[in-house]
Formats: structure tokens, sequence, C-alpha cells
């Protein structure tokens, strides 16, 4: 079967599920370790119902636009479902709503993964605490009536696209957040906390990153010219351009992939 491209764009364009959830009854979140990208999934739920139906679903990603219709189908699918329904999806159910290429079979079952963790995070209260939960609303304001996000509690926020250059986030903790596309010329990241964050794209121009956490992070596509990364802390999960693999020689090497899959339980995904 030939995949339908027009439909594929359409998904993408109107971005079919893909929002935060404020009134989620459980957030969760995976982490592709094949590609790095990451998953995040909203499932609300009718608690009072003998089966837990799912009510609405949702997701945000930082992959391209077959993760992007993988999850989408995922959480479409997901409304309606029982738990038991959900925790029993597989890609190839996946696959009866849209035919992906061979090459690409990967992206169905590491959202079929993805929803299934997040039935068994319900289950284990193993999801993301509801005072963990930070919104970009939340991050923006408080931005916005301090100035400055220095030592904030940040870790898992999804601040996509924000123009942040300049702002002073020294100390604070940033790990696992979605940061694709940001600016942050002359920003002030001195010893901030973001292991496992996603830079894709960010522009670093003049940022101060010394003695950052930068463990697993992903920042391919980063403009870095004239930013600081002196004693900054990477790892074997640290992605960087070619063009910029000689930042390494001023960092400081840290745990490598096993230690950190196992400190933080993330679940192995295929490439």
């Amino acid at each position: 079967m030939t995949m339908d491209f027009e439909r594929f764009k359409r998904i993408n364009d109107e971005r079919v599920n893909y929002r935060e959830m404020e009134d989620a009854t459980v957030v969760s979140s995976y982490r592709n370790t094949g590609c790095g990208d990451g998953y995040r999934i909203y499932l609300k739920i009718d608690e009072e119902s003998p089966e837990k139906r799912i009510v609405d679903a949702s997701y945000t990603t930082t992959g391209c636009g077959f993760g992007l219709v993988s999850l989408a189908m995922a959480t479409e699918w997901a409304k309606g479902r029982s738990l038991a329904e959900a925790e029993q999806v597989s890609a190839e159910v996946l696959e009866e709503m849209f035919e992906f290429p061979d090459r690409r079979k990967n992206y169905p079952e590491s959202a079929a993964e993805a929803l299934s963790k997040a039935v068994s995070d319900y289950r284990n209260g193993t999801g993301l605490k509801p005072q963990e939960r930070v919104t970009r609303a939340h991050a923006l304001q408080v931005l916005k009536e301090q100035g400055h996000l220095r030592g904030e509690k940040l870790n898992q926020v999804i601040l996509d696209g924000a123009d942040l250059s300049g702002v002073d986030l020294s100390g604070a903790d940033l790990s696992h957040a979605f940061l694709t596309d940001c600016n942050f010329t002359g920003a002030n990241l001195q010893g901030t906390r973001l292991r496992g964050a996603f830079l894709n794209n960010a522009n670093l121009t003049d940022a101060d990153l010394r003695e950052a956490d930068l463990r697993w992070a992903k920042l391919t596509g980063v403009k870095a010219e004239g930013a600081r990364f002196d004693g900054a802390t990477y790892d074997i999960g640290t992605r960087l351009d070619p063009r910029l693999t000689h930042l390494f020689s001023v960092m400081v090497k840290g745990a490598g992939r096993d230690i950190y899959l196992e400190d933080n339980q993330l679940k192995e995904a295929p490439a």
C-alpha cells in the first residue's frame, strides 16, 4: 500500500491531538533511545467507570512528522477505550489507521509502546506528578513576574520556540525539557540542569553554558557562535553536529548511557 501523503501532510498541518492537557489524569514521558525523540502522552481517565475509560488523549513530541502522525493515531485510537484495551495497543492496530512506509514502521511501534507505558504509569503511579507538571504558561508567567528563571524547577517543561534571549536561567532544572527552536541568544545557562533536554535547532549564540549538565541532551542543529561550554558535563548520549564536536574538548565526560537509562527508568525503544 502506498502512503497517503496528502493525509500525512494534513495531520501534520492540523497537529491532530498535539497539545498539553492541564487536567490529565496521567502524564507519561517516553524516550525513544534509538533516535532520541521524546514523547509525552496525556490521558484523561473516567475513574468512576468500572473499566476506567479514556475520555481524552493528547501528546507532545520532539520528533518528526512520522512520529507526530503515529502519536496522533495512538491518541485518537485511545479515546473511548478502556485501560485494559489501551494497554494492549499494537503497531498493527495503528497501521490499520495509517499505513507507514516499510522504513518507518518503527514509528507506530514506538507510539504503541508510549501509549502502553502511559497506562502502566497510571496503574503504578509512576507518571509525572501533578506538582511537577510545569506548563509553558506557568513558566512564562514566572519569567514575566520575576524577570528571570534562575534556580527554577522546570523539568520536562515544553517551551519550544520561546524567546529566552538574555534570560538568566542559571541553576535552573530544565532536565528533559522540550526546548527545540528556542532563542537563547546571550542567555545565562551556567550550571543549568539540561540533562536529557531537547535543544534541537536552538539559538545558543553568546550563551553561557559553563558547568551545565548536558548529559543525553540533544543539540543537533544549534547555533553556538560565541557560546561557552567550559566545564559542561556530557556523555555518550549528548548529540552535537559534526561541525561542533570540538566543543567536547572543553567539557567534562560524565556518566554514560547505561547509567542514564538506569537512573531515569527509561524504556528502551527500537531504532
